[in-house]
């Protein structure tokens, strides 16, 4: 009898338990979330993780927040994106066509201090 009481008792803890985590995992943005017309950088890979929306113009440095965070960027603007590795338009860049999505890897990875729109001149 001993043997049941403990089995419900930690069936009911562990159902209750299930119930109260579940509303908790999706704590990061979903992909989609970003707005047409934005960029959004993305601190985890395949657009995954927190994300920030920014609009489309030159912004010489993202800020303290975000430089050197972001994995991945969709670039959801009518316009080319040039992200950066230093801020003011400086180091390496790379171009992300309108509507891209793009993963940020190797030196561009958590590397983003500064983007640039309609070009890589700044």
């Amino acid at each position: 009898m001993k043997l049941t009481v403990k089995t419900a008792v930690l069936a009911t803890a562990i159902a209750s338990a299930a119930v109260l985590t579940a509303p908790g995992t999706a704590s990061a943005a979903p992909q989609d979330a970003c707005m047409e017309g934005m960029v959004c950088l993305y601190d985890g890979h395949n657009n995954t993780g927190d994300m920030v929306q920014l609009y489309p113009v030159n912004v010489p440095n993202i800020g303290w927040t975000w430089n050197d965070r972001a994995s991945s960027v969709w670039n959801r603007s009518d316009g080319q994106v040039c992200i950066w590795t230093h801020a003011d338009y400086d180091g390496y860049y790379f171009s992300i066509p309108p509507g891209a999505k793009q993963e940020l890897l190797f030196l561009y990875d958590n590397a983003v201090s500064s983007f640039s729109v309609n070009g890589c001149g700044g």
